[in-house]
């Protein structure tokens, strides 16, 4: 017999009771009176360590075993039929709360470094065409609010970009869609960028930045790699994922520390994205009979416009920039 506390479940009001077997019940007895159950009836929480234990009857009322109890409490429980669950057996030992805990670390790393880019990677492609043409829009309205002005490069300039970029990818089937945007930006630094939909936006200081119009055309090419992989959906899908994650361990209260470890996690998969987008240009610009180098060059020209610091450009997420030109420079071997 067991010296237990017993609560009704209707209020807080702790009782005295005692605990036993009654044939193949558990009976309770008290002040209260008597409540009866079957073992294999009752709720009976796992041991941990020296934690107290409960056993909770079908109307709510609920009795608490002593800590001091617990080691008779489990032996008597045994007697009677009612074993230790296997999840109880394995958290009793160290070596198997350790395993359970590098299969939890391995399980979280193998998401990250395989799952969810497999995920993204399935789920872009259904993705509606005009819930990615709405979503675009919205950026691309939001920048020209904000950051970007009409370009101020001369008509005929963009159009001849245009022209031969549609030329170099004439003979070339297979292609996606795209639609190519001009637009002034200050404080930002030459670059381009592709969004979902297939607009691929070029700043003027990019066209300014280009010794001809050759390299310009790579950097197209590369952007056009972005928009083939589907990139832009791809990453979005990952990021919300990662930001949902790392937000609900770390708390609103951690929202810093949440949005730049999302950052570096997800710095991993624009430097993946980014060689795969150099490997199509290479590919492309081989393919029309052109020289790749163009890319290389403009590579190097737009680290040397950072300082050699990639800044506020878009390459702060990409691969190291040298890295990317030995690519390029082996890939025309």
């Amino acid at each position: 017999m067991f010296q237990v506390h017993f609560f009704d479940g209707k209020t807080s009001k702790q009782q005295t009771a005692q605990l036993d077997m009654d044939g193949d019940e558990l009976r309770l007895t008290g002040a209260f009176g008597e409540r009866r159950g079957r073992l294999c009836d009752l709720d009976i929480s796992e041991a941990l360590d020296s934690a107290p234990r409960f056993i909770r009857f079908p109307d709510g009322g609920m009795c608490e075993i002593a800590s001091h109890d617990l080691a008779e409490f489990a032996a008597w429980l045994a007697r009677h039929g009612r074993q230790h669950g296997w999840v109880a057996q394995l958290q009793m030992r160290w070596r198997n709360a350790f395993a359970a805990l590098l299969v939890c670390v391995a399980s979280v790393f193998a998401a990250y470094l395989w799952i969810l880019p497999a995920a993204a990677e399935y789920l872009a492609p259904h993705i509606p065409p005009a819930a990615l043409q709405a979503l675009s829009d919205q950026v691309l309205e939001a920048l020209d609010g904000r950051l970007l002005a009409p370009s101020q490069l001369p008509a005929q300039r963009r159009e001849a970009i245009a022209r031969e970029f549609s030329a170099l990818l004439a003979t070339q089937s297979g292609l996606p869609a795209y639609r190519l945007h001009f637009r002034a930006a200050k404080g930002i630094g030459p670059n381009a960028f592709a969004l979902p939909s297939g607009e691929i936006v070029v700043f003027d200081s990019l066209v300014g930045l280009a010794g001809d119009t050759s390299e310009v055309l790579a950097v197209l090419a590369h952007e056009l790699g972005h928009l083939h992989y589907r990139h832009g959906v791809r990453h979005l899908i990952q990021s919300s994922v990662v930001s949902f994650a790392l937000g609900m361990y770390l708390g609103d209260i951690s929202s810093l520390a949440a949005g730049f470890s999302t950052l570096l996690l997800e710095s991993r998969y624009s430097r993946a994205f980014e060689h795969d987008a150099d490997a199509y240009a290479v590919s492309l610009l081989r393919h029309a009979g052109r020289d790749p180098v163009g890319l290389a060059s403009m590579l190097a020209k737009l680290q040397a416009s950072q300082g050699g610091d990639s800044g506020r450009s878009l390459l702060a997420s990409h691969p190291d920039t040298p890295s990317r030109i030995d690519f390029i420079e082996a890939s025309r071997r």
